[in-house]
């Protein structure tokens, strides 16, 4: 598969002559970190036994020795470095040679301990330890207490806060619009990155009320936020933090850091069977922790997340050869008018009309289907609070809802057409399958199987399936009461009886619902203190 390549190096329009590779891949190239999977597994089966481990991502590799002190700690990191079959071995075998250099030791206890830190020796050279050394961005200090780390992001952060303050003024630069933007978009990312690990507070640590992060980091942030509130508000400097923060529209520095944190561990517990995290994070008592805590532990145990009730996004996308080939035909019309035709316009025996709505906090689906304009057959769907599921994931119920009753041994030979009034819901049909609600497409794409593979069996069956996008609220007889059905569904429940099997049990939370009720929950503290203020 790495044979027969070449690289051409250009420079000021002069390229050289291709130059035949024989080690290795080319700069930039897609496969590489597909290829990188395969090509330093080996490192991680190098430790053997309980006290010994390796962590690697890419090329960062570590190797980890458990002891009762660094003196045989260190002992062990050397056999795994010179042994036979070990790191040193490993590099030669690889054809990468080891950057001695680039080699870090770090001998994590407690901040109270008195233990010595010792030397590591190696044939090769002397290994100091250091008290801090930086690992896929976040910077890891020898007592994990991240002080190191948080004020590397302060500093981090107070230098594009100065640098964004440079491109504005009174009479010149860049407009409040942009400098917003470039603040939330690059200064906020840069200044929180990985914060749901070093910006939450240990046992150790004071804290304010309601809020998570420790109070020194939380003030030091604030003000990084002023200074770019500042920037994009070109106010006073005199101006008070909360009138900057409103006008600007920005949360408080204390909520963002909030979101942030509650964002990383939503995601976390949508994390599928087969991730390594997946049994650490759904485990009954690890929110019960008492000794020895970390950031998961406390983040857990902060937000209460529901995490076996929460979607799992699969970690395998859909295979690219089947995107788009599905069995039934989509059509999207590219204005309101070009859909309203073609809904009057239709010639199916069958007419489905689905729809999913939220009101008062609830969310429903519904689903109508017509016989040669007669009204047949009604399903109902109640999706529990919008605080756990979205209106685009009641929409695909409501399509689902419409499979059903088309899958129905009466109508399954019959052309048929379904109408729905959510782009987003029919565009997911031909999507790669990893978003929050996708599972309810792959249930929906597997029933579209079931009434493909039934109409086969018929030779002279050559009925088609139609999914037509209608403009919402037109007039459409279908969609509205269907709309009707779907808001008064969510108001009581629906009966388990008819649906599909799928329907017949509680859906898994949505994550994107709960990180919009989070969200909307920050916004309403926001409006209280600001009331409050004086």
């Amino acid at each position: 598969m790495l044979s027969g390549r070449s690289t051409t190096l250009k420079y000021n329009g002069h390229a050289l002559e291709p130059i035949n590779l024989d080690n290795g891949i080319g700069q930039g190239n897609p496969l590489s970190m597909v290829l990188y999977q395969f090509y330093n597994v080996d490192l991680l089966d190098i430790p053997k036994g309980k006290c010994k481990d390796a962590l690697a991502y890419v090329d960062n590799t570590i190797m980890i020795a458990t002891t009762e002190n660094f003196t045989q700690a260190h002992e062990k990191l050397a056999n795994m470095m010179c042994r036979e079959g070990g790191v040193s071995e490993w590099s030669r075998t690889h054809n990468f040679p080891l950057k001695y250099t680039k080699l870090a030791l770090i001998d994590f206890a407690h901040r109270s301990s008195s233990k010595i830190r010792t030397t590591l020796q190696l044939p090769q050279r002397q290994i100091e330890p250091t008290s801090s050394m930086k690992y896929l961005g976040i910077i890891v200090d020898q007592a994990l207490d991240w002080k190191v780390q948080q004020a590397h992001a302060v500093k981090k952060g107070t230098k594009w806060a100065m640098q964004i303050r440079r491109l504005v003024g009174p009479l010149w630069g860049i407009t409040p619009k942009y400098v917003r933007c470039l603040y939330t978009s690059v200064a906020i990312p840069r200044i929180l990155y990985a914060a749901d690990v070093w910006c939450v507070a240990n046992c150790r640590e004071r804290t304010r009320m309601s809020k998570i992060g420790p109070v020194k980091v939380l003030d030091q942030v604030a003000l990084i936020q002023r200074m770019g509130a500042l920037a994009i508000t070109n106010g006073l400097r005199t101006s008070a933090t909360d009138s900057l923060n409103a006008h600007a529209h920005l949360l408080p520095s204390a909520s963002t850091v909030q979101k942030w944190c509650h964002q990383a561990i939503t995601r976390l517990a949508a994390l599928p069977k087969e991730h390594l995290l997946h049994k650490v994070i759904n485990h009954q008592g690890i929110a019960r922790t008492r000794k020895h805590k970390g950031p998961l532990h406390h983040l857990l145990k902060w937000f209460k997340l529901d995490t076996n009730g929460t979607e799992k996004i699969p970690t395998m996308a859909r295979d690219p050869s089947r995107i788009g080939k599905i069995p039934l035909k989509i059509s999207i019309a590219e204005s309101r008018e070009e859909s309203i035709n073609e809904i009057d316009n239709t010639t199916e025996d069958i007419q489905i009309f689905s729809d999913g709505s939220a009101l008062e906090g609830m969310v429903g689906a519904a689903a109508i289907l017509t016989h040669q304009g007669r009204h047949i057959w009604t399903l109902h769907y109640h999706l529990r609070p919008d605080t756990k599921h979205t209106v685009h994931e009641a929409e695909m119920v409501g399509l689902l809802l419409g499979l059903h009753m088309l899958n129905s041994m009466k109508y399954r030979s019959l052309p048929a057409m379904i109408s729905v009034d959510n782009q987003a819901a029919i565009k997911a049909l031909t999507s790669d399958l990893r978003s929050p609600g996708h599972h309810l497409v792959r249930e929906a794409l597997r029933i579209t199987s079931s009434i493909e593979k039934a109409k086969k069996r018929k030779v002279r069956n050559k009925a088609t399936l139609t999914i037509y996008w209608t403009a919402g609220h037109e007039g459409i007889e279908g969609n509205e009461l269907t709309d009707i059905e779907a808001k008064e569904v969510t108001k009581g429940t629906s009966d388990t009886k008819q649906l599909p099997c799928y329907l017949r049990k509680p859906l898994p939370t949505n994550p994107s619902a709960v990180k919009k009720a989070h969200n909307n929950k920050l916004k309403r503290e926001w409006q209280e203190d600001w009331k409050n203020s004086k």
